[in-house]
């Protein structure tokens, strides 16, 4: 899969063979010799956990030394439409425990995935759930990833939380999302399906309506959402009625009561704790993209700081690699061998009109280089180039050490359609493009996309990004990679 790490300190003249935690391949161990197979995909964990019992009986673990679980949020949305059948099975694959999915009841009470109380941001139809029966939300299809207003229409349908849950039945967990409403029809039909140690049911609400839920079944999986205004429900269920197996932790602030640090400590003596990185807020400023820089920004204190044995991402592949290389004491990041990263905010330093150009002189963003005129963004912890319009172009720097041919990739974001067009220029006159910028659904929502392919020779290179003056611009850049796939 591409590579989606990312730092904040390469230089500004070159992408050298380390930079900031990134260990580049020439400083490693020589490659494996020929015909060695390669080593087994690394699962998050204590330890590799697959199947549904293996994960029922890891989330019920609340011990010092259990696996920290991976919620893939709303399924794996990269690949597929979010809350998908499609989304489902690749979250899976790619070693999810915990599958977040949204539950909403048609007009005719059948229960469906979907996140919003309407089908109008990820179908190609209008209206609320509740006003629409099952035949007709059958009829629509899903937009791409997070769907929006110019998200492209895909094949796929809206599913049943019945179709979802044959999926996951022998394989992973669900996280019931949005469904505390319909919380009697789900348990229903969770015991008709044999999935009841499948799911796990999730609100803040008072403890009293959630113990008289529990009260019906003692095989009831139950997460407890606390936020600022609920923090005292902590430590406040009784043992008669049951408890939850874990505590969604929300805090804007290191100082809001839920977490402070003896609170979390009782927390972990009966139940897990699960924190959200997939935005600014959800746990503080650490987010999925902030550990993408540097875990120690993110996933580490999280987790080693907070307690949190349960994270809900975004970025699955990358938190699934991070735990691994957790559990087995090695360095993270890496990049790839043969792979150079040149970050959009690390623009050439010799001025306006040498080393960029922009419509005007201020960086309207702020997160980086603040009193020069590229306008660079924080993204929910990505910094990037943003604000980009038609004709302006940044230069930029690569210290290519082995000669050869490179794939150049951009990782972009965008909830628009078309979202730009731009031209990657070379020193020795190889130009890649024009590309069209692709959409991917949203703002913060990084993906990476083909560019073209170039032959290097070693040294230091120079390439110029250019944005079309005559196309429509609205997306955001993180950075370039180059990564090298073959000889001359």
């Amino acid at each position: 899969m591409p590579s989606t790490w990312r730092t904040t300190a390469v230089t500004t003249a070159a992408v050298a063979l380390t930079v900031a935690g990134f260990v580049r391949a020439d400083d490693q161990a020589p490659p494996p010799a020929p015909g060695t197979p390669p080593a087994a995909p690394a699962v998050a964990g204590a330890a590799p956990v697959e199947g549904i019992d293996a994960i029922h009986e890891m989330y019920l673990d609340h011990g010092p030394d259990a696996g920290v679980m991976v919620i893939a949020h709303r399924g794996y949305w990269r690949g597929a439409p979010e809350n998908s059948i499609a989304a489902v099975e690749q979250a899976i694959e790619r070693g999810a425990h915990v599958v977040e999915i949204d539950v909403q009841r048609t007009a005719d009470g059948h229960l469906v995935l979907m996140h919003d109380t309407t089908v109008d941001r990820t179908t190609n139809g209008t209206g609320a759930v509740s006003s629409l029966t099952l035949a007709q939300i059958k009829a629509l299809r899903l937009k791409e990833h997070l769907g929006g207003a110019q998200a492209a229409v895909t094949d796929h349908q809206v599913p049943t939380l019945e179709e979802a849950l044959a999926v996951v039945k022998d394989r992973a967990m669900v996280n019931l999302d949005k469904g505390w409403p319909f919380r009697g029809q789900e348990y229903d039909l969770l015991v008709e399906t044999g999935t009841l140690r499948n799911a796990i049911f999730k609100s803040s609400a008072p403890v009293a309506e959630v113990e008289a839920f529990l009260a019906r079944d003692a095989e009831i999986l139950y997460t407890h959402v606390v936020g600022d205004g609920n923090a005292a429900s902590i430590g406040a269920f009784s043992d008669d009625a049951g408890r939850p197996q874990a505590y969604e932790l929300v805090f804007d602030r290191l100082t809001d009561p839920q977490i402070q640090p003896a609170t979390v400590a009782g927390i972990r003596e009966d139940a897990r704790v699960w924190i959200n990185t997939m935005w600014y807020g959800l746990a503080a400023g650490y987010t999925d993209e902030r550990s993408l820089v540097d875990p120690a920004e993110g996933w580490e204190p999280v987790v080693e700081r907070h307690g949190a044995s349960m994270i809900q991402t975004d970025d699955q592949d990358a938190l699934v690699e991070w735990l691994a290389a957790r559990r087995t004491g090695q360095d993270w990041p890496v990049l790839p061998r043969d792979v150079l990263r040149v970050q959009a905010e690390d623009y050439s330093i010799d001025g306006v009109g040498v080393g960029y150009a922009d419509q005007d002189v201020e960086n309207r963003g702020g997160a980086a280089r603040e009193y020069e005129g590229v306008d660079v963004c924080d993204n929910g912890g990505a910094i990037v180039v943003c604000w980009i319009r038609g004709g302006e172009w940044t230069r930029y720097s690569v210290d290519v050490r082995v000669p050869g041919r490179y794939a150049v990739t951009a990782r972009v974001s965008s909830p628009y359609r078309p979202a730009g067009r731009l031209t990657v220029e070379f020193d020795d006159g190889a130009s890649l493009g024009p590309v069209d910028v692709r959409t991917t659904t949203g703002h913060n929502s990084f993906m990476t996309q083909p560019v073209g392919e170039v032959l290097l020779g070693r040294g230091t290179h120079e390439f110029t990004v250019r944005i079309d003056a005559n196309a429509y611009q609205n997306f955001n850049l993180d950075h370039l990679e180059l990564e090298r796939t073959g000889s001359r």
